[in-house]
């Protein structure tokens, strides 16, 4: 008798992974390096194509879709995206599920046209989530296993070999953490709050203020132009170079490639964020979410 219930609790153990109870797993789908998860709303078939981004306070869906499944308009609201401010419909009360077990109930959905995003990856962009999930669950973007993990946050315990870094809070329900960088040769080091963004596909980008304020940009140097665009069309003109030096999650980059924002429209002077860290060196980590305890690990692969 002893036996067969030792044998139980070691069941029992295993199956909530120690202090890590895992409510889903399911497949990421890579694009560009951008991560997509397949989300089900309101129990509705076939599941959509959402795009995983930290730096989605809310959550958007295509307009298009959104007639497509007939979601009811309850109001609008105003929205902000690479620092323009937008007035979008949203719809209120809906459910989304993702694999078998995990569902998000009184989710509001901001519509947007994303066509422009669909059009410049070659895949459907149904629509956009981050915050949503990251408030409720522990979030592991498993790289290596192409899988993302969320586990419940009552009893979490991090396994891992990676040291916790404790999250920035920003506007907009978007995060941080803080690195130190030299920005160039004879410079000092500096530190910085960049928020974590993996719906930026570049390696860094640094805000119009702080480009001024830190002098990035070298006047008496010709400077490369990049364009771009957010989660709306606009179209964005910034400059592009190179960080010497930057480091955290404990690991260190040097020439690093670097957008500087110059462009008007990218105006944030009220951003509590000098920049943010995209997916080329993101994607150098297995990363877990910890939004309740505003901490974040970053495990090398």
């Amino acid at each position: 008798m002893t036996k067969y219930v030792l044998v139980s609790i070691f069941l029992l153990l295993c199956s909530k992974g120690y202090g890590q109870t895992l409510v889903e797993a399911v497949p990421i789908r890579f694009v560009d390096n951008y991560i997509f998860i397949e989300v089900a709303i309101n129990n509705e078939s076939p599941p959509l194509n959402f795009w995983f981004d930290t730096g989605a306070g809310i959550t958007v869906i295509n307009t298009e879709v959104a007639k497509q499944r007939s979601l009811v308009v309850t109001g609008a609201s105003k929205i902000s995206t690479s620092g323009k401010s937008l007035v979008s419909e949203e719809s209120t009360l809906n459910e989304l599920k993702i694999g078998e077990n995990l569902v998000l109930e009184n989710i509001t959905l901001v519509l947007m046209d994303l066509s422009h995003l669909t059009k410049y990856l070659g895949v459907n962009v149904d629509g956009v989530i981050g915050y949503d999930l990251l408030e409720k669950f522990i979030t592991e973007t498993n790289i290596d296993d192409k899988e993302i993990r969320f586990y419940s946050p009552i009893d979490y315990v991090f396994k891992g070999n990676a040291k916790a870094i404790g999250l920035t809070t920003l506007e907009s329900n978007l995060f941080g953490i803080q690195v130190e960088m030299i920005p160039k040769k004879h410079a000092e080091s500096i530190t910085l709050n960049l928020q974590i963004d993996t719906g930026a596909d570049n390696y860094l980008t640094f805000h119009n203020k702080t480009v001024k304020e830190q002098q990035l940009i070298n006047s008496n140097k010709r400077q490369k132009t990049i364009k771009g665009f957010g989660a709306d069309s606009t179209i964005v003109t910034n400059l592009k170079g190179r960080i010497l030096k930057i480091g955290f999650g404990n690991k260190e980059w040097r020439k690093i490639p670097a957008i500087f924002e110059v462009d008007p429209i990218n105006k944030r002077e009220n951003s509590l964020a000098n920049g943010l860290i995209g997916q080329g060196l993101l994607l150098d980590f297995n990363i877990t979410y910890n939004l309740i305890d505003r901490l974040v690990y970053l495990e090398k692969r």
